[in-house]
């Protein structure tokens, strides 16, 4: 990983003989560090969840929010304007604190925090997986080392740089362990839980051959934000029904309409947003976004916060509804009244229609990153450009939620209802993640 010395000191931070003072009360402000730390661990995580065994969806989220609430909680004393949300999250006891007058690099705690989260949360990868983990964290640490050795840094004592590496690990530690009483602790062993009794009747959902319900027990755990999941739950979806004049099978036939003959550009769409996780493509955006503007180490610590808490409460919410009206797939409805023998453009997945995972999910996203950066954001998503997608650019973060919403009926696998329901559910996970009390 390459990586510019101006990680570490920007541009305007020297003195007139070319040594570089420390600034503020603790060190540098976190806003004269470039974004570099937290974009190359966040760039490493979403590969790890993209290869790590039992890494679904929601367990990606969870990570996520994690990583986001260390990276900011390690970096926020070098925040003036910002404030910890230790005491505005769901049970989340006292945090370690900076000692006064002593001096701190916040981008060494950052990356220490990062480091010790990302193993953390990675805890069934293999062993070549850590040593991309050990490699990351060390060719960080060998770069601080030498520049903060170096003649522009006349002040720089070693216990300034373990004093960093120290608060950064206890900070990811404490909520580490915080997060392992949430209920989705190691869930990646356990993600078809064998003791979960389906529901049967009619319109309830049954799984495809050789599946079982996934993550049946999500919807129950608990969120970064109290209340975030139940709170934002949706109603009903439209009642099942055979009735060709009810609401349920003109989603139903629109599903299957959308089959037929299909819109070359439908079929891209529907492909793309299915190729990987939703949480390691929001994430990506988010990084591409922060990368085109140039962001400092705050920006992207308050971001990435915000964005992984958005996420993983978002999951919890959705699989909530989803085990609470247990919604049948499109398959097994188009089969028994349309058509035996079809068969979706995409694979249905293995828990119910309503609402879309994808959909809450990006609602979410969409909310957080509008409300961070302004919904008119051009930006370009090249999270899948590896599985030979052409990149899509959007000129607002609203359309893209809105494709990732169309993409499921354009796939087979979600009614209308379940995914602009699923947005509008999204968005108000992120609008209470947006409401929380980030600046002093």
């Amino acid at each position: 990983m390459l990586v510019t010395l101006a990680f570490l000191i920007p541009t305007g931070c020297k003195k007139e003989d070319g040594h570089v003072p420390p600034i503020g009360k603790n060190g540098f402000l976190a806003s004269l560090y470039n974004a570099d730390v937290p974009l190359a661990w966040f760039k490493e995580a979403v590969s790890l969840s993209l290869t790590t065994p039992g890494t679904t969806a929601p367990v990606a989220s969870r990570t996520f929010g994690y990583m986001g609430l260390a990276l900011y909680e390690s970096v926020v004393p070098g925040m003036p304007d910002n404030k910890s949300i230790q005491h505005q999250l769901n049970g989340l006891p006292a945090l370690p604190q900076v000692e006064d007058h002593q001096t701190y690099y916040y981008s060494i705690s950052a990356n220490a925090a990062l480091a010790n989260m990302t193993r953390h949360m990675f805890g069934n990868t293999s062993a070549a997986q850590n040593a991309t983990i050990d490699s990351l964290e060390n060719a960080f640490n060998t770069m601080f080392k030498s520049y903060l050795s170096g003649p522009a840094f006349d002040h720089f004592v070693s216990q300034d740089f373990d004093r960093s590496v120290q608060f950064g690990q206890a900070i990811s530690n404490a909520i580490y362990n915080w997060s392992v009483t949430d209920g989705g602790d190691k869930a990646y062993l356990n993600v078809f839980p064998t003791d979960y009794v389906l529901p049967v009747g009619p319109g309830l959902w049954v799984p495809q051959p050789g599946q079982a319900a996934q993550h049946p027990y999500w919807g129950s755990n608990r969120t970064f934000i109290a209340d975030n999941a139940t709170s934002t739950q949706p109603g009903p979806p439209p009642a099942y029904s055979t009735d060709t004049a009810s609401e349920f099978y003109k989603e139903e036939l629109e599903v299957y309409n959308e089959s037929i003959n299909q819109d070359p550009e439908h079929r891209t769409i529907a492909l793309y947003w299915a190729a990987i996780q939703p949480p390691t493509v929001s994430v990506s955006i988010l990084s591409s976004v922060l990368t085109d503007k140039n962001a400092d180490l705050s920006l992207a610590a308050e971001s990435y916060c915000k964005l992984g808490i958005a996420i993983s409460d978002a999951f919890i919410s959705c699989y909530r509804t989803k085990y609470t009206y247990n919604q049948e797939r499109p398959i097994t409805f188009i089969r028994a009244n349309f058509n035996p023998t079809w068969s979706p453009l995409l694979p249905t997945p293995p828990f119910p229609d309503y609402s879309s995972a994808h959909s809450v999910q990006t609602g979410a996203a969409a909310r957080v990153l509008a409300d961070i950066f302004g919904d008119n954001t051009t930006f370009t998503d090249y999270s899948i450009n590896d599985l030979g997608f052409t990149p899509r650019t959007f000129t607002k973060f609203s359309d893209y939620a809105n494709e990732v919403g169309l993409s499921r009926i354009y796939g087979g696998i979600h009614l209308r209802s379940s995914d602009f329901i699923g947005l509008a559910q999204g968005d108000k996970v992120g609008q209470h993640v947006s409401a929380l009390h980030w600046q002093k």
